[in-house]
C-alpha cells in the first residue's frame, strides 16, 4: 500500500513540472527567442543604402578577376558589377576577417577621371585611394557600376556601365563600339539590347562605356617581364561563356541578329545572339582592301609597326559577287598581320579565325590572337576571296 502512494505522488509530481513548463513557455514573449545566428563570410562585401544590399549579402561579396597586363587571375583584384542609386546613400566596401569588419570608403586623392587614357572609358569615372572611413562612395546618377578594389595597392574604381559591342564583325569596326539599350534601372538585374543588327563573319568583343580596360598601378613589377595592374572594361571568349579580356568573339554566320547581354548581382554575365534573318550580298568593289602588320617594310623602307597599309587596293570582281585581291609581299621578319579595309580600323579587317587558309603554303600562317602569325620569312603570293553570297573568306598562300 505504502509503495503505491509513493509512485502516486512521484506521478504526480512530474505531472505539476510539466504543466509548470508549458506554462512558462507559453507566457513567453516572441521576441524573447533567440535571433538566428547568420555566418558572414570571410571576403569583402559591397554595402548600403544605395544598394539592393543594406546588409550583408552573399551576392554582394566582391571576385577576383583577372589582371588586364598579364590576363590572369589576381588575388587582391576584385570586382563586383552593381546597380547603384544616385545621391547620398551610397555604399561602402567592407572587409569581414572572422569578428572583425572594416568599413573603407573613399580616400584622399579619391577623385573623378573625366578623360582617361586612350583604352579607358570614354565617359567620367572614380579612381583613387581608399581608406578605413565610413564616408560613402556615391555615384551621380543611376545605373550599373564596376566596383572594382585592389586590397594590395589600395585602389578602388566606380565606373559606370553602358555596354556595347566592336569588332570587325560590327557595323563600325574595330574603331568604335555600337551601343545596346539599357533597360530601366533596377537594383538587382539590368540588360542591354539591341535588334536588327548587322553583324558580318568576323570578330568582335563586349566592352562597356568605350573603354577595353581602367588602369590602378603602372609600375608594379608583376612578374614575368609584365608591369601594371588594370582591370578588364570587356568580355570576350564564347557568347555562352563570357570571359574578362577573353579571346576575340567569332561570328560565323552573317546576318541580321538579336543581341542580349544580362546582369543579375551574384550571378555571371549572361548574353544570347539570335539571328532574325539574312542580309542580301555585299557589294564589295569599292573596298579598298590592304595588309596591315610587322611583318614587311613600309614605302620609306623601315619596318612597319602595325602603322602603315601594304598594297591597299580594289577588288577584281567575277561572277558579280566573287571579290579577289591579291598581295605579292616580301615578308623580311617574323610577326603578324591581318587584312584592313582603308587606313585605320573603322572600315572591315579580317583575321586568321575569319578565314580558310589554302594553297602550298598555307601551313606556314597560324593564328595567334586573331592574327596571321608568320615565323618563315620569304616572298609571298597572297590572295583573298569574298564570296558575297555566303560571306565566306578564304587566303590563299604561296611562297615564291
Amino acid at each position: 500500500m505504502k509503495k503505491t502512494f509513493q509512485k502516486l505522488a512521484i506521478m504526480l509530481s512530474v505531472i505539476a513540472l510539466i504543466a509548470m513548463v508549458f506554462t512558462l513557455n507559453s507566457c513567453k514573449k516572441s521576441s524573447d527567442t533567440p535571433a538566428p545566428i547568420v555566418i558572414v563570410l570571410d571576403g569583402y562585401y559591397v554595402k548600403g543604402a544605395g544598394t539592393a544590399y543594406a546588409d550583408f549579402n552573399e551576392k554582394a561579396m566582391m571576385k577576383i578577376t583577372r589582371n588586364e597586363v598579364t590576363q590572369t587571375d589576381r588575388a587582391s583584384l576584385l570586382e563586383l558589377y552593381i546597380p547603384v542609386k544616385a545621391g547620398a546613400a551610397g555604399f561602402n566596401i567592407v572587409k569581414v576577417a572572422g569578428s572583425t569588419r572594416t568599413v573603407y570608403g573613399p580616400g584622399t586623392g579619391f577623385t573623378t577621371i573625366t578623360t582617361g587614357t586612350t583604352d579607358e572609358p570614354k565617359v567620367p569615372f572614380q579612381r583613387g585611394p581608399v581608406a578605413a572611413t565610413a564616408t560613402v562612395f556615391t555615384v551621380p546618377a543611376d545605373g550599373m557600376y564596376h566596383v572594382v578594389i585592389d586590397y594590395e595597392l589600395m585602389k578602388v574604381v566606380v565606373a559606370p556601365v553602358h555596354w556595347g559591342m566592336i569588332g570587325a564583325a560590327t557595323p563600325l569596326g574595330w574603331g568604335s563600339s555600337t551601343a545596346l539599350t539599357e533597360s530601366a534601372f533596377n537594383l538587382t538585374t539590368m540588360s542591354w539590347t539591341i535588334d536588327n543588327l548587322t553583324l558580318l563573319v568576323g570578330q568582335w568583343k563586349f566592352r562597356y562605356s568605350n573603354g577595353w580596360k581602367i588602369e590602378l598601378d603602372t609600375v608594379l613589377d608583376v612578374g614575368g617581364g609584365k608591369i601594371g595592374v588594370k582591370v578588364n572594361t570587356n568580355y570576350g571568349g564564347a557568347v555562352a561563356a563570357l570571359i574578362p579580356g577573353g579571346d576575340n568573339i567569332a561570328n560565323a554566320d552573317a546576318g541580321i541578329y538579336t543581341v542580349l547581354i544580362s546582369k543579375t548581382v551574384g550571378s555571371p554575365y549572361a548574353a544570347t545572339l539570335t539571328k532574325t534573318g539574312n542580309i542580301p550580298p555585299i557589294d564589295y568593289s569599292a573596298y579598298q582592301m590592304g595588309i596591315i602588320g610587322n611583318c614587311y617594310l613600309k614605302l620609306d623602307g623601315t619596318q612597319a609597326a602595325w602603322d602603315e597599309n601594304f598594297g591597299t587596293s580594289l577588288p577584281v570582281v567575277t561572277g558579280g559577287t566573287n571579290y579577289t585581291w591579291t598581295y605579292t609581299i616580301n615578308i623580311n621578319a617574323a610577326g603578324e598581320f591581318k587584312f584592313r579595309q582603308g587606313t585605320d580600323w573603322t572600315g572591315k579587317s579580317i583575321g586568321y579565325t575569319d578565314v580558310t587558309m589554302a594553297g602550298p603554303a598555307a601551313g606556314n600562317f597560324v593564328d595567334n590572337g586573331g592574327n596571321f602569325k608568320v615565323d618563315i620569312v620569304g616572298n609571298y603570293t597572297l590572295v583573298l576571296l569574298i564570296d558575297a553570297v555566303t560571306e565566306h573568306y578564304t587566303v590563299t598562300a604561296t611562297k615564291n
